[in-house]
């Protein structure tokens, strides 16, 4: 048997026995942290320093992003019956690519880092999308380029391609991008019939329609639409309705138009959901305008009778109801939603995008029947982001600054932390003798010497 039976609480060891004094006190035995009295700054601050950088771009560009992607998961609105497997749209307004000539006067090197974070924003985004929503179609509403009416023709096959890598069509799913925005082609009388003949070569034509998941959307180009001074511009778009007209189209109809349609902002509100607290813009300029005219619209809705219609151009959400009559007579209404746009810089806080369940197992049109769902998804923050990492860089420069010029502050500051650390933890070691823990006092000062022999290296680490 033990010789130390009937000794209480006795240390076992040389070691333990450094460890407490008659009172109870802490020796101090921890050596500063200097080598022959030179103070030494370590690399493992800056590799410190990058494992951070790195954990925190991370969490922005992909935590964040996966979830504001869960938060718009179709099973979070749909509301189908169980059996129901609903075709899935999203809806993508006014990226509008930012160019050389976005912002005039800028510094180049601004221009640079501008244009790489707004394509990064879109890049990001398209990719969470088409990975977590998965739509079976994906469609633009417009506006694709920033100055494309103004570009030449080799300066908009860069900027073609370049759009193509930011958005690349994703294998068996359907991406429709041939509707056009005033910053497309133009507007109207002055819509540029060269850019208007560029656009319809590279993406198709800019009124057409088609079949999806058992509804038909209609593409109208209002924009060429309301050229009244070329009737080379302004005929393709009427032979169109023309021609849509004369066939039969039995599903539910969905249009989308860049421009909105007419309405009087003061009856047709356009909801809560929309940022700005101004009525919807009634404006008229150079290369814009902010609905289409009254007459046109009502022409279009007579001619397609559409269910819903989609719009963009304005940049924030808006959502009210259309009256117009048939050729048969018959009063009809529908659903305009104006999308917002998907990127950071148009002018909203809140980018978003804009999400259709369809499901329609009748193969017509019945009005009593519900067929179209949607529902908005908001985009990640895009400038919360950014503001971390101006933080970030302003304290990881004058970390870096602080550990360079002063290093024996620096060290100072490390070795008082650190001192601090050991002799509470020896303390509360000291208090385990007392409620037979003294298996556990060994360990501790083998992980305290641990800890010193990273020197100031781990302190960073636990206090940065």
């Amino acid at each position: 048997m033990s010789s130390r039976k009937g000794k209480k609480f006795l240390p076992k060891t040389k070691s333990e026995a450094e460890l407490i004094e008659s009172k109870g006190h802490v020796i101090n035995k921890m050596p500063h942290l200097k080598n022959n009295g030179k103070w030494k700054i370590y690399w493992r601050h800056l590799f410190l320093m990058v494992i951070f950088w790195i954990l925190l771009i991370h969490y922005y560009e992909r935590v964040v992003v996966k979830r504001a992607m869960k938060l718009c998961m179709w099973n979070k609105w749909e509301n189908w019956p169980k059996e129901a497997e609903s075709f899935k749209v999203g809806l993508f307004a006014d990226p509008q690519i930012m160019d050389n000539h976005s912002y005039p006067g800028r510094p180049e090197v601004v221009n640079f880092f501008t244009r790489s974070i707004l394509d990064n924003y879109h890049r990001r985004n398209w990719k969470y999308v088409q990975f977590w929503l998965d739509p079976d179609a994906s469609l633009f509403l417009g506006d694709l380029f920033d100055g494309g009416r103004y570009w030449e023709d080799e300066y908009w096959h860069e900027e073609y391609k370049r759009f193509n890598e930011i958005f690349p069509k994703k294998a068996g799913r359907k991406s429709i991008m041939s509707l056009p925005g005033n910053h497309d082609i133009g507007f109207g009388d002055t819509v540029i019939e060269k850019s208007f003949k560029r656009f319809t070569t590279y993406f198709g034509d800019t009124s057409s329609y088609t079949n999806l998941g058992n509804h038909t959307f209609v593409l109208i180009d209002t924009i060429a639409l309301s050229d009244k001074a070329n009737k080379n511009i302004s005929d393709i778009p009427k032979e169109f309705l023309h021609q849509f007209s004369k066939t039969h189209h039995p599903l539910p109809k969905i249009m989308l138009t860049h421009v909105p349609l007419y309405r009087d902002p003061k009856v047709q509100v356009c909801g809560k959901l929309r940022e700005s607290p101004k009525l919807f813009p009634m404006l008229k300029g150079d290369q814009y305008q902010t609905v289409i005219d009254y007459d046109i619209s009502q022409n279009i809705l007579s001619t397609v009778q559409p269910r819903y219609l989609f719009s963009g151009d304005d940049h924030d959400y808006c959502h009210i109801n259309h009256t117009y009559a048939t050729p048969d007579g018959i009063v009809k209404t529908a659903d305009e939603i104006t999308v917002k746009s998907c990127a950071m810089n148009m002018g909203i806080s809140k980018p978003a995008i804009q999400l259709l369940s369809l499901y329609n197992p009748t193969l017509n049109e019945s009005p009593n029947i519900e067929t179209i769902q949607t529902n908005i998804c908001y985009l990640p923050d895009p400038y919360k982001p950014i503001k971390m990492y101006v933080i970030t860089l302003l304290i990881t420069v004058g970390l870096v600054i602080y550990i360079n010029i002063f290093p024996r502050k620096f060290n100072d500051n490390v070795v008082t932390r650190l001192e601090r650390l050991r002799e509470k933890r020896l303390a509360q070691t000291v208090n385990c003798f007392q409620c037979h823990w003294v298996p556990y006092v060994l360990p501790i000062q083998r992980l305290l010497d641990l800890i010193t022999m990273f020197k100031n290296g781990f302190p960073l680490l636990v206090y940065l």
